[in-house]
């Protein structure tokens, strides 16, 4: 019992610490306003119990694809956004899911190919991995359910320069045409990386690569992120805010990262740690707890 005290009690002090440096370390204090729940759905499937990532569907912009944290198998569950009824389950055989943590859609790499999911398996709470995982793979049908055979996953190793690191929060940055990795800390500072996903002599998908620091930024706790394709904005989620870093006109990701974001409260949920965009700009957020909660956010 006092072990137990000892422990939450650093882990609270740890909390309070990184909360008071990301707010004295900002270039800009942000503004925090309050944000309002537009519409909240559940999605009604009793074994989605921890939603840890998500993201629209290409194939049907109704859907959503979620996952569990780490402790289920290697399986994506697709909903209808509007109902939050189950349209799909995908099981991955063959994978291990170490620590599922986030999702991003790429762009097919021919105009006759399907889009891609990644599932980044890039959790490392205690920092021990020796390399995370991205899993890419066509996107399948959101209203169907089935397996996708191991030949069909192609597994991208990534290390990072300066040791193991925690992450959560994944998305696809399409002007570089690069995955952006956003490291997880109680204290700022946190390591933004890039990963080459296409091997430049090649054409071909990496297998093994070491991902590149982009910029340290002072934002603690990032548990999932997500890119608009409309307008270049980039949402990251802690626990209990969303940043919205606004995409600039000919800026940099480095230089667009560096800004000081417009910053909301989340609304009260059990634990966010998914965020995600649809093609309308509206930005939605999931939490663990069964059932899930689907909230749309009023941030305009």
């Amino acid at each position: 019992m006092i072990r137990r005290f000892h422990v939450c009690s650093a882990l609270l002090v740890w909390m309070l610490v990184a909360l008071a440096a990301q707010s004295n370390l900002l270039a800009d204090e942000p503004v925090v306003a309050s944000v309002e729940v537009a519409n909240k759905i559940e999605l009604a499937d009793k074994e989605l119990t921890e939603s840890s990532g998500m993201v629209f569907s290409s194939k049907d912009p109704t859907c959503i694809w979620s996952h569990n944290d780490s402790g289920d198998r290697a399986r994506l569950f697709a909903f209808d956004s509007k109902t939050g009824e189950t349209t799909g389950h995908w099981e991955l055989p063959g994978i291990t899911a170490v620590d599922w943590e986030d999702l991003a859609i790429l762009p097919p790499l021919q105009s006759d190919r399907p889009a891609r999911l990644v599932i980044a398996d890039c959790g490392d709470n205690q920092r021990q991995r020796d390399h995370i995982e991205l899993l890419i793979v066509d996107e399948m049908d959101p209203r169907k359910s089935g397996e996708v055979a191991r030949d069909d996953v192609h597994v991208l190793r990534v290390k990072y320069p300066h040791g193991p690191q925690d992450c959560e929060a994944i998305w696809f940055d399409e002007p570089s045409g690069e995955l952006i990795l956003l490291c997880k800390r109680f204290t700022p500072w946190v390591g933004l990386y890039r990963v080459a996903l296409v091997n430049g002599s090649s054409g071909r998908l990496n297998r093994d690569i070491e991902a590149e620091l982009i910029i340290r930024l002072p934002l603690a706790l990032a548990t999932a992120a997500d890119r608009d394709p409309a307008t270049g904005d980039v949402w990251v989620s802690t626990y209990w805010q969303a940043f919205q870093f606004a995409k600039a006109d000919h800026a940099t990701l480095k230089h667009q990262m560096s800004r000081t974001p417009a910053a909301f409260d989340l609304p009260k949920l059990k634990q966010i740690e998914a965020i995600a965009v649809d093609s309308k700009s509206d930005v939605w957020v999931t939490s663990e707890g069964s059932p899930a909660p689907l909230v749309r956010l009023d941030v305009r």
